[in-house]
């Protein structure tokens, strides 16, 4: 093999194993990033409420398409930002279309540190593009489904990029205050090398469950999320949320996630503000070598 696609092959596979525990063994998938959350509002909650109907459904296609039919507001537009490992700049909207149909687009940008790859090749700062698109559908007032699809365009080199497409399809179930949720998120072909093998993508089984409720000026709830990849890792995240006059919340969060997992084990804390149709959320993430001390800010727009 030449040195240069070595070196390619190098740089790929630093870039795909965005995120492992200290204890990690080496993954396998290619674009781990895919199974990061993107809403702040879920980064709050160390990944946990996926199934929520309460926040912005504008990065749905990123976490799960099925809650857009039952999002509040006829449109929801939204703006987050996130140093996760990377430089992650973003933004989405939803849109209702009549009774029980919702669409969704949204892009997130991640920019990488710059590498060195010697006087030869010298340097470049590789970014990722992920274009994601969706839909869901309400059948009555208890089941929906959704279907979403994004389009990845990783930049290893000025000369080299890798591009996939990953799908995911949810299916939820509500019944006032609960909301439980399962499907398969990030589905696909993977990646294949010049050797014919497949790196897969990071495809998981998930199950999600949340549950809130108002008492008085106050709101609370409360989130599970669980993930089996199929690459034989699993994840759990948990987290709650407490409100006080549907203006201020508080927001916390752990998740647990096998070694060499796409998305590793951390703390988070949140927090969120809300006046009328204008929302502002920020989140802090820590405990974790690769991705502590991480902070997230977005603001969404409700309509």
């Amino acid at each position: 093999m030449k040195l240069r696609h070595i070196i390619l092959a190098s740089a790929a596979l630093l870039l795909s194993w965005t995120a492992k525990s200290q204890e990690s063994v080496p993954a396998t998938e290619v674009f781990q990033f895919l199974s990061f959350p993107r809403s702040i509002a879920s980064t709050g909650m160390a990944g946990a409420g996926s199934s929520m109907t309460s926040r912005s459904a504008a990065l749905s296609a990123f976490e799960n398409p099925a809650i857009l039919p039952f999002a509040p507001g006829k449109m929801d537009v939204t703006a987050a930002y996130s140093h996760t490992l990377s430089n992650n700049f973003g933004g989405g909207v939803a849109v209702r279309i009549g009774k029980g149909f919702a669409l969704t687009a949204s892009v997130f940008d991640q920019a990488h540190p710059v590498k060195d790859f010697g006087s030869q090749y010298g340097t470049f700062a590789p970014n990722d593009l992920i274009i994601g698109l969706g839909a869901g559908a309400a059948f009555g007032e208890h089941v929906s489904v959704g279907f979403s699809a994004r389009i990845i365009r990783q930049r290893i080199m000025a000369d080299y990029t890798l591009t996939g497409a990953a799908f995911t399809a949810m299916v939820q179930y509500r019944l006032k205050g609960l909301n439980v949720a399962a499907g398969v998120m990030n589905f696909g072909s993977g990646i294949k090398s010049e050797t014919e093998s497949v790196s897969p993508l990071p495809a998981s089984a998930r199950l999600a469950a949340s549950y809130e409720f108002g008492f008085g000026i106050c709101s609370f709830g409360a989130a599970l999320d669980a993930d089996y990849y199929f690459s034989g890792k699993a994840a759990v995240s948990g987290g709650i949320h407490f409100g006080l006059w549907d203006m201020v919340y508080a927001r916390a969060g752990y998740r647990y996630a096998m070694p060499g997992s796409a998305y590793p084990s951390h703390l988070a804390l949140g927090l969120g503000f809300k006046w009328r149709w204008l929302n502002l959320d920020v989140s802090y993430l820590t405990a974790n070598a690769q991705i502590g001390n991480s902070l997230g800010a977005g603001i969404s727009f409700r309509f």
